[in-house]
């Protein structure tokens, strides 16, 4: 099935595309389960996770390979491919190229003989923190951009794509079995949404679709702390920052990041750093006025 440049453009919803124009299209996926069946573009095609996990099969990789947040995918045009979310938690940004916008790029910046050689075929590449940044840039435009600047933002984001195209070498292509860190951060984004609300280990396991054991050990694994103690350090940290950020009082801060009074706030800050809030507002008031 051929999903030609300017069917994306005509059928993405319009909640969903945050930029185009006649040669690009930058759009993010749709909620809930994503699934697509094999197909092919008449442009390229650049796939970038933002949450999670995509499973990425095409014409030369049959298996599947998986796409995570640390790295984006290119589909040259008329490769035939299929990509489906691992979980339903997961989102990603999807840019499409015709051939006349890489043409324009060349003759604006200069030759991409490099960048065309290394993706006649599916590849995968890093995601540098540039293009992590940009990415945060496109997942929080909306109405309060212009269309001028989300088009500026998607450009620099494609720019920012070939860079790494053109500079490294193509990574392996990841499989299931490697995918434990990226599930991980999707468990420490979950926990830090939910930051200030009593988080239990089932919620966690049925969410992410595996055992609570399996969870846990991977997790311990990962980041070298248990989920509750990663969600402990989460709190407190947010509390550090409201504490020299703000002028709340000490039980509000405590409540908005979940604990049940400033005391306890307190308590818990003392175990960890040796340092109580008061403290903590003390030391920075002393290096303001020093």
């Amino acid at each position: 099935m051929l999903r030609s440049f300017d069917m994306l453009r005509n059928t993405a919803s319009t909640g969903g595309i945050q930029s185009s124009d006649s040669m690009q299209t930058l759009v993010t996926s749709a909620s809930g389960r994503y699934a697509m069946p094999w197909h092919w573009h008449d442009c390229m095609m650049i796939l970038m996770p933002r949450v999670g996990i995509l499973d990425l099969r095409h014409q030369e990789r049959m298996e599947g390979a998986w796409v995570s947040e640390d790295m984006f995918a290119v589909v040259p045009a008329n490769h035939a491919h299929q990509t489906q979310a691992v979980r339903d938690t997961h989102a990603h940004l999807a840019c499409y190229v015709t051939d006349e916008a890489v043409r324009q790029i060349e003759a604006e910046a200069g030759s991409l003989t490099r960048v065309k050689g290394r993706i006649h075929s599916s590849a995968f590449f890093r995601t540098t923190s540039d293009i992590k940044a940009l990415q945060l840039l496109c997942e929080r435009s909306g109405a309060d951009r212009s269309p001028s600047v989300l088009h500026h933002i998607s450009a620099a984001l494609l720019m920012s794509c070939f860079f790494e195209i053109e500079r490294a070498e193509p990574l392996p292509a990841a499989t299931p079995r490697g995918h434990g860190a990226a599930l991980v951060h999707e468990i420490q984004g979950l926990v830090a949404d939910m930051v200030a609300q009593e988080i239990s280990l089932d919620l966690l396991a049925e969410r992410f679709g595996i055992s609570r054991r399996h969870m846990t050990r991977l997790f311990r694994e990962q980041t070298g702390k248990s989920i509750a103690e990663f969600h402990q350090s989460t709190r407190i940290a947010l509390a550090r920052r409201m504490l020299t950020d703000t002028e709340l009082p000490v039980g509000e801060i405590a409540l908005r990041v979940g604990f049940e009074s400033g005391s306890a706030l307190s308590r818990a800050m003392r175990r960890a750093e040796g340092n109580s809030p008061s403290g903590i507002r003390g030391a920075m008031a002393r290096s303001v006025n020093n």
